[in-house]
């Protein structure tokens, strides 16, 4: 097969799409293309080359070990000719284009977007798009090079980059009106009667455990009477109108409720572990100067104000 140079670059690119998405459809979708250019595309590499480097069916999508091959070596050739074009239209270098940062949702709510706000405000040539997601929930657009996600904990893909952050402090606390109806907490396992609020994936583990100098208690999370939800602010919302403890607290969220009494901190003695903090994005050869800039902009912001 005669290759066409006019395509070589693009379908190389394609089929680096591709194998990120791990699927012709969404690759598709995320370059604006029809499936069908993306399967020519993966078919004149193969051609080229005769070489598969997909199998592929209405049903399965595998890729050969010449495809691993192909995606490391094209992956540096994109990106380096990305790199180039980039360098050549924004020699300055300038803050422009755009960028994706994800969150869980109560940061997206109570922090991030006030961080793009300020951003876009001091950067007018830069886009920033928010995406809310719940904790512990990823897919393959964190592959997007674009991507910078803020995520509890790390991810146990090789080719993503960690950056620590400061961690975030759990508390327990109450309002004065919870506490005033119902019986005094002085110890985490003294919840007889007592209504948790519990998010159904704040923390991947089980049970909570709280710790006393060398004394350790462990919650199991299957308490009742309890509130299980995926919302944060639907159960603080109740927590606020004392309908409820949350004994599981990112401190940061709290802090002025408890200044201004609205909340009070309960069994204070007792420690819940501190939930670790990452800024994840994908290893690349290259980064804009508005992905460098975004990523410090959003590490001092966090270190700040959690």
């Amino acid at each position: 097969m005669k290759f066409n140079n006019t395509h070589e670059l693009r379908d190389w690119v394609i089929f680096v799409k591709t194998i990120e998405k791990k699927n012709l459809s969404l690759a598709a979708r995320e370059l604006g293309v029809s499936v069908s250019t993306v399967s020519k595309a993966i078919s004149r590499l193969e051609g080229y080359i005769k070489t598969m480097l997909i199998k592929r069916d209405a049903r399965n999508f595998e890729i050969t070990s010449a495809g691993h091959i192909a995606y490391i070596k094209a992956k540096n050739l994109t990106e380096s000719f990305q790199s180039l074009l980039a360098e050549l239209m924004n020699p300055e270098p300038l803050i422009q284009g755009g960028i994706k940062f994800s969150a869980p949702s109560l940061v997206c709510q109570l922090l991030a977007n006030h961080w793009a706000s300020e951003y876009v405000t001091k950067n007018p040539m830069a886009r920033v798009e928010i995406k809310s997601r719940e904790l512990f929930e990823f897919d393959n657009n964190i592959k997007d090079p674009d991507h910078i996600a803020l995520h509890y904990g790390k991810i146990q893909w090789p080719e993503l980059i960690h950056r620590e952050l400061k961690p975030v402090e759990i508390i327990s606390c109450a309002s004065p009106k919870y506490i005033k109806k119902n019986n005094f907490l002085d110890r985490p396992d003294n919840i007889k009667g007592h209504t948790l609020l519990m998010m159904s994936n704040f923390n991947s583990k089980d049970d909570m455990n709280f710790s006393k100098l060398d004394n350790v208690i462990t919650l199991n999370k299957n308490h009742a009477p309890s509130i299980i939800s995926n919302d944060y602010l639907a159960l603080f919302n109740l927590h606020i109108e004392g309908k409820g403890l949350l004994l599981d607290t990112p401190k940061w969220l709290v802090h002025t409720h408890i200044n201004d009494g609205s909340l009070v901190r309960i069994i204070p003695d007792w420690k819940i572990d501190n939930i670790p903090v990452y800024l994840v994005w994908m290893h690349r050869t290259y980064y804009s100067p508005l992905f460098l800039d975004f990523i410090s902009f959003v590490e001092k912001k966090w270190n700040d104000e959690v």
